[in-house]
């Protein structure tokens, strides 16, 4: 009765191995592109209607706002604007500038940033996974 279950085994075990192998590079390929999506999207610049020039109080809905000495430019409190001291420039709704993006993270890529940081977690669960599981198949 063994003799008859081994081919059925290696089979399985070749297509758990093909199965491992096809679906990290699937995840891998996923971290790679959402990081390189998230590190070359602008993260939300302000427009040229919040520089100080072009900008007009009378249609301005909010009243909270103040200037950047270094960009002239409006900041409205608001929307979350500040001004990145890394980047030298001010972002629309910025969260943190990431050192592993080297970039500001913005109103514009913060949802990108998000998956980047599943598709991180995900490929580091999916590395024990198939470590321990290789592991026990091994023998």
């Amino acid at each position: 009765m063994g003799i008859i279950t081994i081919p059925f085994y290696i089979g399985f075990r070749n297509f758990l191995e093909k199965s491992i192998l096809i679906i990290g590079i699937i995840i891998y390929i996923l971290f790679v592109f959402f990081h390189l999506i998230t590190s070359l999207i602008n993260p939300g610049l302000p427009t040229k209607d919040y520089f100080l020039e072009n900008f007009n109080i009378a249609e301005s809905k909010s009243e909270n706002y103040v200037i950047c000495k270094k960009c002239k430019v409006i900041m409205d409190l608001d929307k979350g604007t500040e001004h990145c001291v890394d980047c030298d420039i001010c972002v629309m709704g910025n969260d943190h500038h990431c050192q592993w993006t080297s970039k500001c993270i913005g109103k514009n890529n913060l949802i990108l940033f998000k998956f980047f940081l599943s598709f991180l977690y995900i490929n580091i669960c999916y590395i024990l996974f198939a470590l321990i599981s290789i592991f026990i198949f091994s023998f």
